[in-house]
C-alpha cells in the first residue's frame, strides 16, 4: 500500500500521483474491481512501469482503507509483472479509512464465521455418519430379533430428524450469513457510489470556476477596448475643440478687420 501526504487547498485541483515499484520483484498490486469508467490502459498520461516501459493499466482498489482509490499498475500478468503502482486519487480521510476497516473486519469477520460454520457442519456431518455406521452395525447384530423392522425404523428416523435439523441449522446460519454480505456488499457499492458523486461534484464546480473566469477574461478584454476607443474619441473631441477655438480666433480677427474698415469709412465720408 502507497501512503501519500495530505495536499494543501491550494493543490486540490492538480493531477495527483504518486508511484511505487516493487525492488524484490514480488508483486505488491492491490486487489481490484472492475469498474466500466475507469479501465483500460492510461494512454493520456505517461505513467509507464519502470522495468517493462510500457503503458500502465486503470484499476480501482478494493482493499483495505484503499477500496475505492483508483490507480495505475504495470500491465504484464502475474509472473512477470514488475509490481508497478502509481496511485491518481489521495488517501481518504481518516473517518474514511475508519470506516473501509470496520467494513473490511466484519467481511473477514463473516468469512472466518462461515468457515467454522462449515467446520462445525463437516464435524457434524461425520460424527451422524459415524453413529449412522454403528447404528447399521448394530442393526446387523439385532437383525435376528424379531422387532428388526421397529428399531431399523426408529433408527432411521432418529438419524434422518438429526441430520435434518442440523441441515436446518446450517441453512439459517448460512442465510444469515448471505445477508450479512449482501448488506457489506451493498455498503460498499453505496459507499462507492458517494465517493463517485463527490468526485463528479468536484469536477462540476472546477468547470463552473474555469468558465467564470474566461467569462471575466473576456469582459476585461471588452472593457480594455472600450476604454482605449474612449481615449481615442477624447482625443478626436480635443482636436475638434482646438479647431473650433482656432477658427473663433480668426472669425474674431476679421470681425475687427471689418470694423476697422467701417471705421476708416465713416472717416473719409465725414471728410468729404
Amino acid at each position: 500500500m502507497v501512503l501519500e501526504d495530505e495536499s494543501s487547498d491550494d493543490q486540490s485541483s492538480l493531477p495527483y500521483m504518486q508511484s511505487s515499484s516493487s525492488t524484490d520483484g514480488l508483486n505488491q498490486v492491490p486487489f481490484s474491481l472492475e469498474d466500466p469508467d475507469y479501465k483500460g490502459l492510461e494512454l493520456d498520461v505517461m505513467s509507464p512501469c519502470e522495468k517493462h516501459g510500457m503503458a500502465s493499466e486503470r484499476l480501482v482498489a478494493f482493499e483495505g482503507t484503499g477500496t475505492g482509490r483508483r490507480f495505475l499498475a504495470c500491465v504484464q500478468p502475474e509472473g512477470s509483472n514488475c509490481g508497478f503502482v502509481e496511485w491518481v486519487d489521495h488517501q481518504w480521510p481518516p473517518t474514511m479509512q475508519n470506516a473501509l476497516l470496520k467494513l473490511w473486519a466484519m467481511v473477514e469477520d463473516a468469512k472466518s464465521a462461515r468457515v467454522n460454520d462449515n467446520l462445525e457442519s463437516s464435524f457434524t456431518i461425520h460424527h451422524l455418519t459415524e453413529k449412522k455406521n454403528k447404528l447399521e452395525a448394530n442393526y446387523d447384530k439385532l437383525s435376528a430379533i424379531t422387532y428388526q423392522q421397529e428399531v431399523r425404523k426408529e433408527l432411521i428416523d432418529d438419524m434422518k430428524a438429526q441430520m435434518a435439523t442440523e441441515m436446518a441449522k446450517k441453512d439459517a446460519k448460512t442465510q444469515k450469513l448471505t445477508q450479512k454480505y449482501e448488506l457489506l456488499v451493498n455498503l460498499t457499492r453505496a459507499q462507492a457510489t458517494v465517493i463517485q458523486n463527490l468526485k463528479l461534484n468536484k469536477m462540476k464546480k472546477k468547470r463552473v470556476l474555469t468558465e467564470a473566469r474566461m467569462n471575466l477574461e473576456l469582459k476585461n478584454a471588452e472593457l480594455t477596448k472600450c476604454q482605449d476607443k474612449l481615449t481615442q474619441e477624447k482625443l478626436e473631441l480635443k482636436l475638434q475643440v482646438a479647431d473650433l477655438l482656432k477658427g473663433n480666433e480668426k472669425h474674431i480677427q476679421e470681425k475687427w478687420q471689418l470694423e476697422f474698415q467701417n471705421e476708416n469709412l465713416k472717416e473719409k465720408f465725414r471728410g468729404i
